[in-house]
């Protein structure tokens, strides 16, 4: 069971009792330890990780990082 969240009950994911409606999908991918990404698909589309604005944001900083700091770029395991 997902612990209930403000976000989700906002962006109208979650129903009155705090679940996924009938119908509705939740694709979850695990990104690392204990880290998830969940998408709920909109008009049928569900965004590709490079589509998603939070991830680009992470991986612009994390591109950053490197370069300027001349190391390595983290593996993503």
């Amino acid at each position: 069971m997902l612990e209930r969240s403000d976000f989700l009950e906002r962006d109208g994911i979650l129903d009155d009792e705090g679940d996924l409606p009938e119908n509705t999908t939740a694709f979850t991918e695990r990104l690392g330890e204990r880290t998830y990404l969940v998408r709920v698909p909109e008009d049928g589309h569900v965004p590709e990780l490079h589509e998603c604005a939070p991830i680009r944001r992470v991986a612009g900083q994390l591109y950053l990082e490197n370069t300027t700091s001349g190391g390595e770029a983290p593996r993503a395991d």
